[in-house]
C-alpha cells in the first residue's frame, strides 16, 4: 500500500505570526465555539497541579485561540526539545516517500539496509520489515541501545537478538525509529532533515529545526528533534486536515488514516497509553491521537471536535497531563460559536502574556553572613561530572562557577527574576538518548533559602530538564 501521513497544528492568541495559509490566523475562542473562560481555568489548573508546562497552542477549526508561554521559556518562538515527539516526524518522512512509490511497507529492512547486517542472520531478522518498525513490532527485547561509544548505530540495532517473530508483538524502542531514519535518507537520496524541510516544514511554515545526530550524522529519529510550539500546532493541524494545507495536498488521506489508526495494543496501565500504538503515534481517548515525547511534549489532534493542542513541558505525570485536557478541555468545545465575552477575553490574552514560573523565594544575603566567594560540594544530576560550585556576588544577583571532569562553567544567577544564559556542554552533535551536548540555553533563579544554604533553581530553556541545586557553605 502506498501511502502518506503529518501531524501538525498551529497557535498564537494575539497578531498570529504565522506566514501564508488561513488555517494558522488567529481568532477569539468564543467565535469558534470555546469560551475563554474555560481555557483560563485549564491554565488555573495546569499552574496549580503540574510541574510545569513551558508552552502551549489551542487551535479549534483552524484557528489559533490561545497559545502562551511560562517565562523563562520562550517556546512559542524558541525550538524546543521533542524526544519521542520526533518520532511522529520520521515516520512523516516514511508516509512521503510512501505516497512517492519509493518505499513499501512490506520491504524488508534486510534489503534495504543490507550492508549494516549481521552475517549469519537469523530468520526473525531477516523477515523485519519496515512496517514492523512504524508500529514497534520488530521483535527485539531490548529498548535503547545506543550511546556514544558504539561506533555503527544501525549495525548495532541490527545486531540486537530478534526474539520474537516481526509484528506479532510490541515492545516500544526508540532505536527501530532510527532505523527508519536510515532507510529515509537512502531512498530520499539526500539527509532526512533537508527531505523534511523541502516536504513539510516549508510548505506549512515551520520554522527553524534542529535536530542531533547518530557517528554516522544520521538524525536520531526517534529524538533529537527540536521546535517551537508554534511549529508543532502547524504539524498537527495538517494531521487534522488529513494532509491538506490550504488548498495543496501534501500527505495522502490513506496515509494519515494508516499512521494514526491502532495497530498494536500499545502499553498497559495510564489510560492515554492503553488505546493503541499507529505508525510512530500514539491513540488517545475521545478518538483522538497524539504525537508523544517524553516529560510531556504533545501534540494531540482531536479530530471529532476539530481541535489541535500543542505542549511542552518538562514534567513526570504525563498522563496527569492529558487528564487536564480530557476534564477542563474537551467539555468546553462547544458546537457553535458563543457570544463574544470581552472581560473574559481581555483576562485570557493578559494571562497568556503575563505566565511565569516561580523564582526562588528567599533573602537576598544570608542571614548568618557567609563570606563570598565561597565553595560548596555540588551534586546535580543535569550538570553530570560537575562536583564543585563557588558562589560569587554581582550587582544584581550571582556568579555559579560549577567545575569537576569537565572543566568551569559559569551560570548567571537572577535575584526574584531569570538570569538567561548558555551552558557548554559538549561540541558533539551526537546526541544519544537523554543525553545533553552542544551547548544548551539556560535560566536561573537564586536566593538564600536557609542560613549557609543557597538554592539556584535551573532551567534549561530549550529542553524539559530543570532542578533545584542546593549549596551548604561552612559558616566562619
Amino acid at each position: 500500500m502506498k501511502t502518506t501521513t503529518k501531524l501538525f497544528f498551529a497557535a498564537t492568541l494575539l497578531a498570529s505570526p504565522f506566514v501564508g495559509a488561513a488555517e494558522m490566523e488567529s481568532a477569539s475562542p468564543e467565535s469558534q465555539g470555546v469560551s475563554s473562560q474555560a481555557i483560563l481555568k485549564w491554565i488555573d489548573v495546569c499552574e496549580r497541579e503540574l510541574d510545569a508546562l513551558h508552552g502551549f497552542v489551542i487551535v479549534r477549526h483552524g484557528r489559533v485561540i490561545a497559545e502562551g508561554s511560562w517565562a523563562p521559556y520562550a517556546t512559542l518562538e524558541k525550538p524546543h526539545m521533542l524526544y519521542s515527539h520526533s518520532k511522529s516526524f520520521t515516520s512523516t518522512a516514511i508516509g512521503f516517500l510512501v505516497d512517492d512509490g519509493k518505499l513499501d511497507l512490506d520491504e524488508r529492512v534486510a534489503d534495504l539496509l543490507s550492508d549494516k547486517m549481521p552475517t549469519n542472520a537469523s530468520a526473525n531478522l531477516l523477515s523485519v520489515r519496515v512496517r514492523d518498525l512504524l508500529t514497534m513490532t520488530y521483535g527485539a527485547p531490548k529498548d535503547h541501545l545506543l550511546k556514544t561509544d558504539i561506533p555503527d548505530w544501525a549495525a548495532a540495532v541490527l545486531a540486537k537478538d530478534i526474539a520474537n517473530l516481526p509484528g506479532t508483538a510490541y515492545r516500544y524502542d526508540s532505536d527501530a525509529t532510527y532505523l527508519l531514519a536510515c532507510i529515509a535518507e537512502r531512498k530520499a537520496g539526500q539527509p532526512l532533515m533537508d527531505f523534511l524541510r523541502a516536504r513539510l516544514f516549508d510548505p506549512i511554515g515551520i520554522g527553524p529545526v534542529t535536530t542531533g545526530v547518530s557517528p554516522q550524522g544520521v538524525p536520531c529519529g526517534g529524538w533529537g528533534m527540536r521546535m517551537t510550539t508554534r511549529d508543532l500546532a502547524r504539524f498537527g493541524q495538517l494531521y487534522l486536515q488529513e494532509g491538506l494545507w490550504g488548498d495543496t495536498r501534501l500527505l495522502s488521506r490513506d496515509w494519515v488514516r494508516l499512521a494514526t489508526a491502532k495497530h498494536t495494543v500499545g502499553r498497559g496501565g495510564n489510560p492515554d497509553w492503553s488505546q493503541g500504538y499507529g505508525f510512530q503515534f500514539w491513540r488517545c481517548r475521545h478518538n483522538a491521537y497524539r504525537a508523544d515525547g517524553a516529560s510531556g511534549q504533545y501534540t494531540i489532534v482531536i479530530p471529532d471536535h476539530d481541535v489541535v493542542i500543542s505542549i511542552h513541558a518538562g514534567l513526570g505525570n504525563m498522563q496527569k497531563e492529558i487528564d487536564t485536557i480530557w476534564d477542563h478541555l474537551l467539555p468546553a468545545f462547544g458546537p457553535k460559536a458563543l457570544d463574544p465575552d470581552p472581560a473574559s477575553l481581555a483576562g485570557l490574552r493578559a494571562k497568556c502574556a503575563s505566565l511565569t514560573l516561580k523564582t526562588v523565594a528567599g533573602a537576598r544575603t544570608d542571614a548568618a553572613a557567609t563570606k563570598l566567594p565561597a565553595t560548596a560540594k555540588l551534586a546535580f544530576k543535569h550538570l553530570p561530572g560537575y562536583t564543585q560550585a563557588t558562589l560569587a556576588e554581582t550587582a544584581d544577583g550571582w556568579e555559579l562557577k560549577v567545575s569537576g571532569a569537565q572543566g568551569e562553567r559559569t551560570i548567571a544567577v537572577g535575584f526574584n527574576t531569570w538570569k538567561h544564559g548558555v551552558f557548554h556542554y559538549s561540541d558533539s552533535p551526537v546526541e544519544p538518548l537523554f543525553a545533553l551536548n552542544g551547548k544548551e540555553p539556560v535560566a536561573a533563579s537564586g536566593a538564600w533559602t536557609k542560613p549557609g544554604e543557597f538554592t539556584c533553581r535551573l532551567y534549561l530553556t530549550g529542553a524539559p530538564q530543570h532542578g533545584d541545586i542546593k549549596l551548604n557553605f561552612s559558616q566562619k
